[in-house]
């Protein structure tokens, strides 16, 4: 990028605030777009929370499915989308011992926001199936009656009752019930 200096100036902008500058016009060109992706409310809330915009996007684009991305690869979205000119930069933030792991928990927080928006549907789906009185939806039913709370593994029964650290202690009887899952056998 050339730089026109103003008359009675000599000097070039240092590396740093042309990079800076180019950083600036990327920025402006991608907030710019007159129709919004889906994901710009997740772009405002990082760089609400502090996140530089090239780190908003990165995160972003890394918690999209692969499908779904646009552009497809890493090094597409860091010269056409962030104005680098490689994703050497993208790869030098995940490297970060600090700034790696604090993106990397972005992305987790994110897939999982994802899920939560379609945890209604997921629940709605379930009631339907179970609802159903087939016998291929058995473990639709027995996974809705677990949720409700209505229906207790015998799995579950034997780990929430009081069982000492040393087996040992136990009598026969004890044992032979616990095994079976039988509770309220007298404790010696």
């Amino acid at each position: 990028m050339d730089v026109l200096t103003l008359p009675g100036m000599d000097a070039q902008l240092d590396p740093l605030s042309e990079a800076q500058l180019k950083s600036a016009e990327a920025r402006k060109i991608f907030e710019a777009t007159g129709d919004p992706p889906p994901w710009m409310d997740d772009y405002w809330r990082l760089t609400a929370k502090g996140w530089k915009w090239r780190h908003a996007i990165s995160i972003i684009w890394a918690a999209m499915p692969s499908s779904e991305r646009q552009p497809k690869t890493q090094g597409e979205l860091a010269v056409e989308v962030l104005g680098l000119t490689s994703d050497r930069q993208i790869r030098e933030w995940k490297d970060d011992k600090t700034l790696g792991p604090a993106m990397e928990l972005e992305i987790t927080q994110l897939r999982r926001s994802i899920l939560q928006k379609g945890l209604s549907d997921v629940y709605q789906a379930l009631y339907e199936a179970a609802s159903k009185p087939s016998g291929r939806t058995h473990s639709d039913r027995k996974l809705y009656l677990e949720m409700a709370g209505e229906y207790v593994p015998k799995q579950r029964l034997l780990l929430g009752q009081d069982v000492p650290d040393d087996m040992s202690e136990l009598s026969d009887d004890n044992l032979r019930a616990l095994a079976a899952g039988t509770p309220g056998v007298d404790d010696e």
